[in-house]
């Protein structure tokens, strides 16, 4: 059976991107929206089996907070993509344990094996 990925991306050009990569890899993508409080509602609509997140999201909640909020009910791997390198950003995300971070500007090939290894 296919794994259920949620994708949580506030620029729909980059979710769409990242739906097409996690569907090239056999997986099913639950939904691609662009903010929190859409994340959350996903999430108890069709619980996903790992979610790609982007840490700056549309809305008042973060990708951090989003995730924060998801991991407080239900254990979901979460895979942070992010535009950013400030360091206490990056502190920020990784105090929620997700599985990796990953430049959203990295190379195609990388973002692939990034989302390969929240898989296995």
């Amino acid at each position: 059976m296919a794994k259920k990925i949620l994708i949580v991306e506030d620029e729909k050009l980059i979710g769409l991107m990242l739906a097409e990569n996690v569907k090239e890899l056999g997986c099913q993508v639950t939904g691609v929206v662009t903010n929190g409080k859409a994340a959350l509602h996903a999430v108890e609509m069709e619980p996903p089996d790992a979610i790609l997140m982007d840490i700056s999201l549309d809305g008042v909640m973060s990708g951090i907070e989003t995730a924060r909020r998801i991991k407080s009910v239900r254990d979901i791997p979460v895979l942070f993509f992010t535009g950013y390198q400030d360091p206490h950003l990056l502190s920020q995300a990784d105090a929620v344990h997700p599985v990796g971070i990953v430049d959203k500007l990295d190379t195609t090939e990388n973002i692939q094996q990034a989302i390969s290894s929240l898989l296995c």
